[in-house]
């Protein structure tokens, strides 16, 4: 069998219990002297790196509430702009079409002014040339019938002379 002691193997040796306090000792001291400063910077800057971490996302978040706010503002403020435009268009397009309808009755007006005159003129002209016909034909019956020559342009004055009578009279 294996003769193994158990009470050798539990407790530890006493020489090695005090180089194994006096190794962690040296090692404390020698990190306390070279390294504890470096650590504590390190651990001193990035506290501070974190504080200001902190305090740009403080800042950031109240910026970012600010321009929300003014946001908001500008929102309401385009949309008070916005009503503002469209009466303005609304209205000028109103006036506009007051404008153009103005505009196009008087070019109306205009236009059956202008077709009465021409069938005004258009009927002077017909009565003129009805007149001149209804005396060629007196004048030419009235030749027929006495066959006189010299006397055709004192007769022609006087049949003018009766159809302006009865035209006037009309």
């Amino acid at each position: 069998m294996i003769d193994v002691d158990i009470v050798a193997q539990l407790v530890p040796n006493p020489l090695t219990i005090v180089t194994q306090l006096c190794s962690t000792l040296v090692l404390f001291l020698l990190m306390k002297k070279f390294l504890w400063k470096s650590v504590k910077n390190f651990l001193a800057v990035r506290g501070e790196k974190m504080q200001e971490d902190l305090n740009a996302q403080e800042q950031a978040r109240i910026a970012a509430e600010d321009d929300r706010r003014e946001a908001a503002i500008q929102l309401k403020t385009a949309g008070a702009r916005s009503e503002e435009i469209v009466a303005a268009a609304v209205k000028e397009a109103g006036s506009r079409k007051e404008t153009i309808l103005a505009e196009a009755n008087r070019e109306a007006e205009q236009v059956k002014n202008k077709a009465r005159e021409q069938m005004a003129a258009e009927r002077e002209a017909m009565y003129s040339d009805m007149q001149k016909e209804m005396v060629e034909v007196a004048m030419s019956a009235a030749g027929r019938l006495l066959s006189r020559d010299n006397a055709d342009e004192l007769d022609r004055q006087a049949i003018d002379a009766f159809v302006r009578e009865a035209a006037d009279g009309e």
